[in-house]
């Protein structure tokens, strides 16, 4: 397993990738066409988000998209690792924390702030708690109606 930066070649795998994770995150959400994944991973790339892979042989297995946010100047800048999604047939491999190590190094060698998001459903919650020395700051609740 490692890591690599991504390139435009990693298009495709990565939207599937966040297609897969939004149905994951909300199970009982409707779900918007494809079409709008597309969009969305555009505007990262235009936006020159850091999207970084997990790969294992050929096969991207997982990624994290980050970036520098300061809220448009009311907060000091942070390091936001928005997004990080793992295959689920490479969970527990080691690609979860080899790609959130990288977003707590890079906040660290940058001196920022690292803001990270986790499911607790599936344990993602704890790994950062207890390697990564961050404190829960809040906790989403989310009813069916």
């Amino acid at each position: 397993m490692k890591l690599r930066k991504f390139t435009i070649e990693d298009y495709e795998p990565v939207v599937d990738m966040y297609y897969e994770f939004t149905k994951e995150v909300y199970p009982d959400r409707k779900i918007g066409p494809k079409y709008f994944f597309y969009t969305m991973v555009s505007s990262w790339i235009n936006s020159s988000k850091d999207i970084v892979l997990a790969v294992k042989g050929k096969d991207i297995v997982g990624f994290t998209m980050s970036f520098i946010e300061d809220n448009s100047g009311i907060t000091e800048p942070i390091y936001f690792g928005e997004l990080a999604y793992v295959r689920p047939e490479h969970r527990k491999t080691r690609a979860g924390y080899l790609l959130y190590n990288n977003v707590s190094n890079y906040a660290k060698e940058n001196n920022l702030t690292l803001v990270a998001n986790g499911l607790a459903t599936n344990g993602v919650s704890d790994m950062i708690r207890k390697h990564f020395d961050c404190k829960e700051m809040f906790i989403n609740f989310e009813r069916n109606i």
